[in-house]
């Protein structure tokens, strides 16, 4: 099982994945990374990073959240738009609050910064200290709302107040933490954890019933949404292009901007019983507007038989015309054909002719 052959000018790999009934499909993973100009025109970059294979963190993986998820994730409902980035104070003027926005295609999301700020004794109370000056600040659930109490964002700041704990560095800017006994919701423009809330709700029910009739395929009642790892404001129908997305104080430009294009490579999967044609779909998105660049994800699967060899290759992108003896290529110096069909053909006059020394 392998990409034959790729002239997109993307990134491609594939991988494996069970559904619910347990059926392996083969999945396929195109990749494009851009650059966007002052326009918001996609350019691509010089070099394409390859299919992300395992999931990447911020830092540590046991204590830091998710910067960005595997791209081989079985389909997904809608498309991902997610942000790896940071705020940054226009003009590399220091401040201790800042407004940071995301919009796309007619949707806008806000966000208030605010510098480093602590627990600290008033009276026989708590108060937020006076927050510090900053130029720069990560957009990262781990510097959101939350903590180990609070399962929407276990490894954010705030759900637990003492004296000399931090607050959090990203606020919704319509409902923030007004007193140590004000109770706020985590948001931020990052990967969600698989085993948060309310994602791990569509991962369905791991029982005792599950243990015993289903394990270890996946149980009756998951829900494909739980590959969706953009929090629910930022997941939208999926993209055809055109669309466009802006992102505010995330860059020294105070504004980037990203125009979509219009494209969906084409993956041929070549089975021996013959050719599946699929039409990659956009579903992921992933910004970096301090780098003005972007990586967005098509993908695109096809069922598997029992046997994986009976997968001989994938074609991503447009192939070119078979020549007139349907010969599309040379493996391992024999011929390549798009189908049986065509092998049969190419073999037929062949094996009619005489044999030299017979």
């Amino acid at each position: 099982m392998e990409i034959r052959s790729n002239t997109t000018g993307l990134a491609a790999g594939l991988s494996a994945q069970s559904d619910v009934d347990g059926r392996e499909h083969c999945v396929v993973a195109v990749v494009g990374t851009y650059h966007a100009d002052p326009d918001g025109q996609l350019h691509l970059a010089p070099e394409q990073h390859p299919p992300t294979m395992c999931d990447v963190h911020h830092g540590d993986p046991a204590q830091t959240s998710v910067a960005m998820e595997h791209d081989f994730a079985l389909r997904k409902p809608a498309t991902d738009v997610i942000v790896v980035g940071k705020a940054v104070a226009p003009n590399g003027e220091p401040v201790t609050e800042l407004p940071v926005r995301l919009e796309v295609d007619g949707r806008s999301k806000d966000l208030l910064v605010i510098g480093e700020r602590r627990w600290v004794r008033a009276g026989l109370g708590l108060r937020p200290s006076a927050p510090v000056p900053f130029t720069e600040m990560p957009l990262v659930f781990d510097q959101a709302y939350g903590g180990p109490s609070d399962l929407r964002n276990p490894l954010g700041v705030g759900a637990d107040p003492a004296e000399g704990q931090p607050l959090p560095n990203i606020e919704d800017p319509r409902a923030q933490l007004q007193g140590p006994r004000s109770r706020s919701a985590p948001v931020g423009v990052g990967c969600v954890g698989r085993s948060w809330d309310p994602r791990r709700a569509f991962a369905g029910t791991y029982d005792e019933r599950w243990r015993a009739e289903r394990c270890p395929f996946l149980p009756e009642d998951f829900d494909d949404r739980y590959f969706q790892c953009a929090p629910l404001d930022q997941q939208f129908p999926h993209f055809r292009g055109g669309e466009l997305i802006r992102c505010v104080h995330m860059a020294e430009r105070s504004v980037v901007t990203y125009r979509i294009p219009e494209q969906a490579p084409p993956v041929s999967f070549d089975f021996v019983a013959g050719r599946v044609e699929r039409r990659a779909v956009l579903d992921t998105v992933i910004l970096e507007p301090h780098h003005e660049r972007v990586r967005l994800v098509w993908r695109a699967s096809a069922p598997l038989t029992k046997k994986l060899t009976d997968l001989r290759g994938v074609d991503v992108g447009e192939q070119p015309l078979p020549a007139r003896d349907g010969i599309i290529g040379y493996r391992r110096g024999k011929p390549v054909f798009p189908g049986i069909a065509a092998t049969l053909r190419w073999l037929a006059p062949r094996r009619d002719r005489p044999r030299g020394g017979r």
